[in-house]
């Protein structure tokens, strides 16, 4: 069995914590899925009780299957994978539908026992999986490949974006935040040449999140420039490159 993944600065009052993977096949898999503890690294938590698998079979509803299920995810399989796996992503038979929430979670037992079962559809022959709050694709083989010994890893869990903004300047923001109840967050006014050093800074504040810190508006940030950066409710008036769905804060 796996170890838990724990949150050493946890802070209660957090949102919840909420998971969603879809994983594509071309074939039916095993019903029910033959998921181990040992072998898929399912943890043996409260919150992982929480995550549920549900099959979807394009037979069932053709249209739906492909309105609903695959076709809002082609672009960014499309950019992730390459144009020929989104193709095949468009024309896949099955889907594989793995979510749950848990209130204001205190381990990531969840998160983990998503993985586990992603792990286990992609051993059986899921070829691709989705990480929606993520926004992310990975290849099945990866997934299947994964180790159940692995330590929790922010960058598989969260992806950072950056855009130009109309006025020559660079938006950061991340996504993946929701599975650990913690709002996305954004930074905004940045000079293109200093991309990389955003993208540490973002990369810290969200791995201190996942591990359990929370931030509120008013809250400050040490940044090592020295400088102290305030936390503001972000609003998509403030920047419309950004492209985030619910809670999330700017860091200014």
């Amino acid at each position: 069995m796996s170890e838990v993944w724990r949150r050493p600065q946890f802070t209660t009052g957090g949102g919840n914590g909420a998971i969603a993977l879809i994983a594509l096949s071309p074939t039916k898999l095993p019903d029910p899925l033959p998921i181990s503890r040992s072998k898929h690294g399912m943890p043996d938590t409260e919150s992982a009780s929480e995550i549920s698998i549900v099959a979807r079979d394009r037979s069932d509803d053709p249209a739906w299957f492909l309105e609903q299920v695959v076709a809002p995810f082609a672009d960014l399989i499309a950019t992730d994978l390459g144009t020929q796996i989104a193709a095949d992503a468009l024309a896949t038979a099955h889907a594989y539908v793995i979510e749950g929430e848990v209130a204001d979670p205190e381990d990531l037992g969840h998160v983990q026992a998503a993985w586990a079962l992603a792990k286990c559809v992609c051993e059986q022959g899921a070829t691709l999986v989705i990480d929606v709050y993520a926004a992310r694709a990975h290849l099945g083989v990866e997934i299947a490949a994964l180790s159940v010994q692995r330590s929790f890893d922010l960058m598989h869990e969260v992806t950072l974006f950056f855009d130009e903004c109309a006025d020559g300047s660079v938006a950061a923001w991340t996504l993946g935040l929701k599975k650990f109840g913690r709002p996305e967050l954004v930074l905004l006014d940045l000079d293109p040449e200093k991309a990389s050093e955003a993208a540490l800074l973002l990369r810290d504040v969200a791995d201190t999140l996942a591990l359990g810190e929370r931030i509120e508006p008013g809250d400050g940030v040490g940044v090592p420039d020295g400088r102290r950066l305030v936390a503001e409710r972000f609003e998509p008036a403030m920047q419309p490159v950004v492209a985030i769905e619910g809670d999330a804060i700017v860091l200014r």
